[in-house]
């Protein structure tokens, strides 16, 4: 099978791993934007799951940059990628999230739906606002500042490895969250993002139709699950909503194999819908 599909909307579809137990395509889309699916391999790399796993870069995210699409044409591009196969589980991380509630074309185009240390709207900012003010991180402030003034990808880098704090929960989390040295930082993603969506987002359709998982680390500090049990517009029996213990934002790097077993939990649920 060929390592990567293009659409004609320039979302890049990166084959993972496969297995011939089942038809579904499990499509990955990673948080940020601007950090690209490569962050997600912790996880990818955890699981075995019947049918094929997909890595999705949007246009203009990533290492996506080989077409100069703008990163603006995301929510094109990311229907279109979910047409491209049958049988589609689109799993998304934070920011990818919601960008997935802010798309309701996609609910005719799935058969199933993972929100992974995601939020329904943008209150996530709010309380994550205020953790900070009461938590700063050294020097986090003036690598901000310093990004704010001349965004690139290299400041990008800076300000993320030093919020790892933020993501983890544990004490050794910088040498756990190594993964991010090497992630091909895009602030211009990121940048429009927050510029055009993050301050107005508010999920445009719930799941109705098909099992959709919604999970968060214990102690996510930026995206906590309690988010979507405020919310009551997502409690529906088709919703199951799971706390990772011990977990941070990325809680499969503290906890994998509660992650692990929650995947293989959900797919039961898949098989006896289907």
């Amino acid at each position: 099978m060929t390592s990567s599909l293009w659409t004609h909307g320039h979302a890049r579809l990166q084959y993972i791993r496969s297995t011939p137990e089942d038809t579904l395509n499990w499509v990955f889309l990673p948080g940020g934007p601007g950090l690209g699916s490569e962050s997600l391999l912790p996880l990818t790399r955890l699981l075995v799951l019947p049918g094929t796993i997909w890595h999705l870069d949007l246009p203009g995210d990533g290492s996506n940059v080989q077409v100069n699409q703008p990163f603006s044409s995301w929510q094109e591009a990311l229907i279109e990628a979910v047409h491209a196969f049958e049988n589609v589980i689109l799993v998304a991380h934070s920011t990818g999230g919601m960008y997935a509630l802010a798309t309701p074309e996609l609910q005719k185009a799935l058969v199933g739906l993972v929100l992974m240390d995601s939020a329904p709207d943008m209150r996530w900012q709010e309380q994550f606002l205020q953790f900070t003010q009461k938590n700063p991180l050294p020097n986090l402030t003036q690598l901000q500042k310093a990004y704010s003034e001349a965004p690139s990808n290299e400041r990008l880098k800076c300000v993320t490895l030093a919020s790892v704090p933020y993501l983890s929960n544990q004490e050794n989390g910088r040498k756990q969250f190594s993964f991010l040295e090497d992630l091909p930082y895009n602030f211009r993603a990121c940048e429009w993002s927050d510029q055009h969506f993050d301050s107005t987002y508010k999920a445009k359709w719930i799941p109705h139709s098909f099992p959709t998982l919604i999970f968060a680390g214990e102690h996510d500090r930026i995206t906590p699950l309690k988010l979507f049990i405020e919310s009551e517009s997502f409690h529906h029996v088709n919703i199951v909503m799971r706390t990772i213990s011990n977990g941070g934002h990325f809680p499969w790097i503290e906890n994998p194999s509660e992650v692990v077993d929650l995947f293989q939990e959900y797919y039961q649920l898949l098989r006896s819908s289907r």
